[in-house]
């Protein structure tokens, strides 16, 4: 049998592909073939154990979306899923530059320096300048190209931090939504991403329109596990990874691990780039594919949650976040304690939980450790944060990404410096291959509503080779098949400032305030 179509990936990128097509043409053949033994890549949600003989479900992989993801909230919507918003009330905990844990409540985090958070804002308004202008369809057209093409974050940050506690501010917000440092992402393609959300703070933050905002009410796998059901199981073959692709004149084979050949006239391609790379083609991928894929690593994350009877943070005034660089540790063959960000994980039904990662560095260094050293450094890291009511835990679960069949760590792939002029190969079809997932999104990249948008986006191109009459110039925009020969929309970035006057005057204060500060606060022990 020739399909029509086959995708490649049962994540929330190829089943929304396979649902879209059908959805316009029910009588487009396709089949769906996912490596693992189940639907939901990247999301994974599991019952787990929480006393007195109950369950509750728990996100393992990707589990927010907020109310500017409209993708995602679009499609939940015609699945009927709701949301819930993430708990944010209390005092927030900070241990960062001495290790010293220190406390603050509102939106200005307790630095222990008031140089440093004068550095970080000003360097957080720099960042949203900047990303502004970089779009996530080409990085490299930014006219911040040449200036931040070489650079990573990190040195990129050091050229206007030089206080401790802002850089590693910085850094565990990259490890959080990377699983890496910042010293090993390219500063143009942060930018880029940063543009695709919105905003630098909006990948951060858990205020309204930001990444963090919201959950969904029974875990995000349902995502892909209802979209599975639409399209029929029938169509979706799991434990079908896919090994070889070879294009002929008017088709595609597609070669699994397992023996199997299917033959389509067109693929969607959805696998992540690390795991796509392994794969043979023939004939080859173009080169300037092979680079952007050779050198779009994956974060290495290992996510935890820790169960309790009562929130006893919450009853405490706490709201259950956390930002930390790990503090320091006895452990052996470890730098630092586990923790890099936490938050309150209270389900829908009233389970008090926390949620945090170990990332980057104290990922892989904490991953060599077995879980019964991790479940114990990660309590004594909350205890020592919110308290010694942690200790009276009833469930301690975690992830390791890392050992994922078929992913190979996370949350997302991550551009490094010196590549990014080849960006914009990532999404480009390559003859009778098109290509989707949360790394080729242009909305919210790296994340369950990018992974969607590409997803119609990969449907869209696919569909014009079979019934173009069903599709509208509109439709087409974004796609390889955009009448305006363009794939560089415009920044997805709104200015912060309502007018270049207001940001004069932002500015003004600033520097009237840094003086002031001098003035009085000039002695070595304040600065």
């Amino acid at each position: 049998m020739i399909y029509d179509v086959a995708v490649i990936g049962a994540g929330a990128a190829g089943l929304t592909a396979a649902h879209k097509l059908l959805q316009a043409d029910p009588n487009l053949t396709l089949v769906v073939l996912e490596a693992k033994d189940r639907v939901g890549g990247r999301t994974l949600t599991v019952p787990v154990d929480i006393g007195d003989g109950k369950t509750d479900t728990f996100d393992m992989g990707g589990q927010w979306v907020g109310s500017s993801q409209h993708h995602v909230l679009n499609m939940m919507e015609e699945l009927g899923l709701r949301t819930y918003p993430q708990y944010t009330e209390g005092t927030k905990v900070m241990q960062l530059g001495d290790n010293k844990i220190r406390t603050y409540t509102g939106d200005i985090p307790s630095l222990g320096s008031l140089r440093g958070l004068i550095q970080l804002q000003l360097f957080i308004w720099k960042a949203e300048r900047m990303a502004a202008k970089v779009p996530i369809t080409d990085p490299y057209s930014s006219k911040y190209a040449a200036e931040l093409g070489g650079e990573t974050v990190s040195s990129f940050m050091k050229k206007h931090i030089s206080n401790k506690a802002a850089m590693e501010a910085i850094d565990v917000g990259c490890k959080a939504s990377f699983g890496t440092e910042a010293s090993r992402i390219s500063a143009l393609f942060f930018m880029a991403y940063a543009n695709s959300a919105g905003g630098v703070m909006k990948v951060f933050e858990t205020k309204k329109d930001a990444a963090q905002e919201l959950r969904v009410m029974g875990g995000t796998q349902q995502i892909s596990e209802l979209l599975a059901d639409k399209i029929g199981k029938e169509k979706v073959l799991l434990s079908h990874p896919v090994c070889e692709m070879k294009q002929t004149t008017d088709s595609v084979e597609v070669k699994t691990e397992n023996g199997k050949c299917f033959t389509a006239r067109r693929v969607i391609m959805t696998a992540p780039p690390n795991q796509l790379i392994k794969m043979k083609f023939d004939p080859p991928l173009p080169p300037y594919k092979q680079l952007i894929y050779e050198n779009h690593p994956i974060g290495h994350l290992i996510k935890f949650y820790v169960t309790y009877k009562k929130a006893f943070w919450r009853d405490n005034g706490y709201s259950g976040e956390i930002v930390s660089n790990g503090g320091e540790t006895e452990v052996d063959g470890v730098s630092r304690g586990p923790l890099s960000a936490c938050f309150d994980a209270t389900t829908h039904t009233g389970t008090p939980a926390i949620v945090g990662f170990i990332a980057g560095r104290q990922g892989v260094e904490w991953h060599n450790k077995t879980e019964a050293e991790r479940k114990k450094a990660v309590i004594d890291g909350l205890s020592s944060t919110l308290g010694s009511e942690a200790q009276d835990y009833v469930t301690y679960i975690e992830k390791v990404w890392a050992d994922e069949p078929y992913t190979g760590g996370c949350p997302v792939m991550f551009g490094v410096p010196g590549t990014m002029y080849a960006f914009p190969h990532l999404r480009l079809p390559f003859d009778r291959l098109h290509f989707a997932g949360t790394e080729t999104a242009t909305v919210w990249t790296g994340f369950i509503s990018g992974a969607i948008q590409s997803g119609e986006r990969a449907a869209k191109e696919a569909l014009q080779y079979f019934r173009p009459e069903l599709l509208t110039e509109k439709d087409l925009l974004g796609t390889c098949h955009d009448p305006k020969r363009s794939l560089l929309p415009a920044s997805q970035v709104t200015s912060r400032w309502p007018s270049k006057g207001i940001y004069i005057v932002y500015l003004a204060v600033v520097v009237v305030l840094i003086g002031v500060t001098f003035s009085i606060y000039f002695q070595d022990a304040i600065w």
